[in-house]
């Protein structure tokens, strides 16, 4: 006669299989739809993970000659330097605060533009108007800075040439250093502000219309409106995003950098990306630019896990 604990195990285990057969059940049903997924999956791993291994290159003394797994190693040499050169946390301190100064004016200008968008009653309007602001996200980075370049151009520019009827001198924009933040900050301004809003746009389209209508019987004005009930309708929308968009303080635009920036503006336009460009790319100091991008992902990656239990410590929304 069989024991208790052999018909526990026999239970276990045919529990254990009608649970796998009614898994496979589901993968074959949903086929397509992993299918599918297969794709960008594959793509992670070719693009993504797989050339991950490359990071062993802030560890040696590369040689393109030797390849990753044959070259010299060199331990932490790579990072000391960065760590200490004058001119990595000069790039750093660039970094940092043209990414703040993106952030502080980059972030709230979406939200404001939907507010403003959600406000329209006309819809021909509201469209045309929606459609000119998505634009410039479409066009090449090469192509806005060439535009940019041409309108402040101070010869034949429309800015400077403004600037002239009304009596003043032009001024050389793209050559000027302390003009190089305010014109990346508003470049950015102009190619992401509008694609951005369609986000907080679908949120408040979630919104119930029934709160806007008790909002009017109470006597609620339209600013009123907003705030107590277009503002907290979208603001785990507006976390998530801020959530995601800190790391932004510690990147940039690296194209857009590189076509904005002069050698005489270096003080203030050379970031992260191009001083990685030119030491590594242009230098060939593929381990000393592999270790000091560690350094930059370590930060950001901190940023994120920061950013992300304060959220989850004083609300009720986060990424994780």
């Amino acid at each position: 006669m069989a024991s208790t604990t052999d018909v526990e195990l026999t239970l276990a285990s045919g529990g254990r299989g009608r649970g796998r057969s009614a898994a496979w059940k589901k993968i074959k049903r949903s086929r397509f739809l992993y299918l599918l997924l297969l794709a960008p999956v594959l793509w992670y791993v070719v693009f993504a993970y797989l050339p991950m291994v490359g990071v062993l290159i802030a560890f040696q003394d590369f040689s393109l000659y030797k390849g990753v797994f044959h070259s010299d190693w060199t331990g932490f040499d790579h990072f000391k330097r960065a760590l200490t050169d004058a001119g990595f946390w000069a790039v750093f301190r660039n970094t940092i605060i043209l990414g703040t100064v993106t952030f502080v004016f980059g972030f709230p200008a979406p939200i404001l533009l939907a507010l403003l968008f959600n406000e329209l009653r006309d819809g021909l309007f509201k469209k045309a108007v929606q459609t000119i602001s998505y634009l410039p996200y479409f066009v090449s980075v090469v192509a806005i800075v060439n535009i940019a370049m041409i309108m402040l151009s101070p010869s034949t520019g429309v800015v400077n040439g403004f600037l002239k009827l009304i009596g003043l001198h032009e001024i050389y924009f793209i050559i000027e250093p302390g003009w190089f933040r305010p014109l990346y900050v508003l470049i950015n301004l102009w190619v992401g502000t509008g694609w951005t809003s369609i986000i907080y746009l679908a949120a408040m389209s979630s919104i119930d219309t029934q709160l806007y209508d008790a909002a009017k019987v109470d006597g609620a004005s339209r600013l009123r409106q907003i705030r107590h009930v277009t503002l907290p309708g979208i603001a785990p929308t507006i976390t998530i995003l801020l959530l995601i968009s800190l790391p932004s303080i510690v990147a940039t635009n690296f194209e857009m950098v590189l076509l904005l920036q002069q050698p005489i503006t270096y003080s203030t336009s050379d970031v992260v990306g191009t001083y990685i460009y030119r030491h590594g790319i242009l230098n060939s100091e593929f381990d000393y630019t592999t270790a000091a991008t560690v350094i930059f992902s370590i930060i950001s990656l901190a940023i994120i896990f920061a950013s992300n239990r304060i959220a989850r410590k004083f609300g009720e929304t986060s990424l994780w």
